[in-house]
């Protein structure tokens, strides 16, 4: 089963609904960094909502007589605000090369200008502020069994903002990755 460590912003952990000193509803962060002190928090072990769409979206890969895929997500977040780092640990079914699983993920994305490939292991810097997804430091264990990936989104951009960009570049035929400012579709 493929094992993905997540770790993100304290962002990522959601708001809980509060009220002003005015009187005003508010939403404040589950988690402060003040409340991790320093460290990192780990939430939501088992059934997270991400590990069921992970099973979801990569079952719908397989092939129809194959039984369901399972992934195990474990989320933690850390003191800074946005941003999320996953390693993914994913058993192999044949002999491949870090060189190969990577022309394999390159392959698969290839024209998706919202992807972009690191040739290290991404780092939080590399997708803070930045539209899109981020993959690279792809390793084979020496027991050839598994592959290691790591990837990377500023995960409140890519949420609402980068996929308010997708759709309306799909309708619109607009650039993906927001350098068209034009707020309006072509005609």
């Amino acid at each position: 089963m493929p094992t993905v460590f997540g770790l993100s912003g304290y962002s990522g952990a959601g708001t809980v609904a509060s009220t002003s000193s005015e009187g005003e509803p508010i939403s404040l962060p589950k988690v402060t960094p003040e409340s991790l002190k320093g460290g990192v928090k780990p939430y939501s072990l088992t059934g997270h909502i991400h590990e069921r769409e992970a099973e979801f979206h990569l079952s719908s890969l397989l092939s129809t007589n194959a039984t369901g895929m399972k992934v195990a997500f474990v989320p933690s977040v850390g003191t800074w605000f946005s941003g999320i780092l996953t390693t993914a640990s994913v058993p192999l079914n044949g002999r491949f090369t870090a060189r190969q699983i990577g022309e394999l993920f390159e392959k698969k994305y290839e024209g998706e200008r919202m992807v972009r490939f690191s040739k290290g292991v991404p780092e939080l810097r590399d997708v803070e502020g930045r539209h899109g997804w981020t993959c690279g430091g792809f390793q084979v264990h020496s027991d050839g069994e598994r592959v290691v990936v790591v990837g990377g989104l500023d995960n409140l951009l890519k949420g609402a903002a980068t996929q308010c960009l997708q759709v309306r570049s799909f309708f619109c035929r607009g650039d993906v990755d927001g350098s068209d400012s034009s707020l309006f579709c072509r005609t």
